[in-house]
């Protein structure tokens, strides 16, 4: 029996080694495919008012540079021998596997065209998979707490970066399928759509900062990009779509000091 135990304790953590190594691999990979697809795709990534009313300005997208060295840092830590009895870390292999596969596949999907409709599908994957470790982290705030601050550093801004970015990104993407397809982008109804996109995105939001305990990194990544879109709804003369895309960043603000001072001490830094 004793033999037995320690042979299905041995491949247990074999198995959360694989899987802490897999999160290093495929974190690893995304500044590959990041590199592959500008040598090999026939479709450049565009950005700006010129592109779409609410993509934020090509520069701006440079904020994946961020995204991708902390998810890259956060890896590394979580891969550590010393950290190996985590089952944080652990529940965190899933949704991470997935957000890092979701880039890859991102890429291939806009490698089509940026306004493929399967951009959306990967999107969703995305944001899920966002939304799914933001809800562990949350439920593990105890472990969390007996981290090394590098190690609860690390994990805050990597996943705040991320879920902030791409879950306003989804809806920028949202902005540019429905454009694409043929809808006007002026007058009543074009207003009215993208003022509907605007309005998920900031509701998409609320819950994520709800389910994260009003993460400041969150907050801050997903108020860079709608600042974004402002300028660019600013500089094409959707004066409308500014005022809606500013009311998006006040319920941001709002929600994130409400949901802070609700939790007091025992929220996140």
């Amino acid at each position: 029996m004793t033999t037995m135990t320690r042979t299905r304790g041995s491949a247990t953590s074999r198995r959360i080694t694989a899987g802490r190594l897999l999160v290093l691999i495929l974190a690893i990979g995304q500044p590959v495919s990041s590199l592959a697809f500008d040598l090999l795709s026939p479709n450049e990534l565009q950005g700006g008012a010129d592109f779409s009313p609410i993509v934020p300005p090509g520069p701006m997208f440079s904020i994946w540079g961020l995204i991708i060295v902390a998810s890259i840092f956060w890896s590394l830590l979580q891969a550590r021998p010393s950290v190996q009895v985590s089952p944080l870390r652990d529940r965190l292999v899933a949704p991470n596997s997935a957000l890092y596969v979701g880039f890859f596949l991102w890429l291939s999907a806009a490698a089509i065209g940026q306004q493929s409709p399967l951009t959306l599908v990967v999107f969703v994957l995305i944001v899920g998979a966002n939304l799914v470790a933001w809800a562990r982290i949350s439920q593990g705030r105890e472990e969390i707490a007996g981290w090394k601050r590098v190690d609860r550093v690390s994990l805050y801004l990597s996943q705040g970066v991320y879920a902030g970015w791409t879950s306003m990104a989804f809806f920028v993407n949202v902005a540019t399928v429905v454009q694409g397809s043929g809808a006007p982008i002026e007058g009543g109804w074009g207003t009215t759509w993208q003022i509907l996109v605007i309005a998920a995105a900031a509701g998409t939001a609320v819950l994520f900062l709800v389910v994260s305990r009003g993460s400041i990194w969150y907050a801050a990544i997903a108020s860079y990009a709608l600042v974004g879109a402002t300028i660019s709804t600013a500089v094409s003369g959707f004066g409308v779509l500014s005022v809606a895309l500013v009311s998006g960043l006040v319920i941001i603000a709002v929600t994130t000091i409400a949901v802070r001072r609700r939790l007091g001490p025992a929220v996140q830094r």
